[in-house]
């Protein structure tokens, strides 16, 4: 098969909304498109109730967070290709575990997203190391990614409770 063909086949399968299955290998890097995210809310899903006190965060009220798949039992970080959605009662915010040694100065393999749309034709707003200049997240004083995230490194920098690797892989 031809290069071009290569490259076209393999953009044309990243884009069609297919679930890739998360590769615990290093040296593997996934991209992620808007496509990956479609049909995040039947995915399974864990319901945080309440948070901090209303506001700007996307830490503020009812959350529920969304998991692409499970990592392997005993698995001490998620595998590339892992997708969070975490949904608020006003936004979407997304990481997907890109590998590669992206973001190595800061939650090392991970890639933030701001996501809009439903959960059956999703696009990114923004997405990379954080968000872009200018905007307001997570708070006053507090916003970037990596700023909240770092807190997890033990847990592949992963903050919500039900993702906890030593609990979330066993089932």
């Amino acid at each position: 098969m031809s290069l071009l063909r290569s490259i076209a086949l393999a953009t044309a399968l990243c884009g069609c909304g297919a679930q890739v299955a998360p590769t615990a290998d290093a040296g593997t890097t996934f991209i992620a498109f808007a496509s990956h995210f479609n049909g995040y809310a039947d995915w399974e899903s864990f319901a945080l109730p309440g948070g901090i006190a209303q506001g700007s965060s996307h830490l503020a009220g009812d959350r529920v967070i969304y998991l692409n798949h499970r990592p392997p039992a005993g698995a001490t970080e998620f595998p590339v290709g892992t997708i969070i959605v975490k949904t608020t009662q006003s936004q979407i915010f997304g990481m997907v575990k890109r590998g590669g040694n992206y973001n190595a100065d800061g939650a090392v393999n991970w890639e933030w997203f701001e996501l809009e749309g439903s959960s059956a034709q999703t696009y990114i707003r923004w997405r990379g190391l954080g968000p872009p200049d200018g905007e307001t997240y997570g708070g006053p004083g507090n916003s970037g990614c990596n700023n909240c995230h770092s807190g997890a490194w033990d847990n592949d920098f992963v903050q919500a409770e039900p993702l906890k690797l030593a609990g979330l892989a066993k089932k």
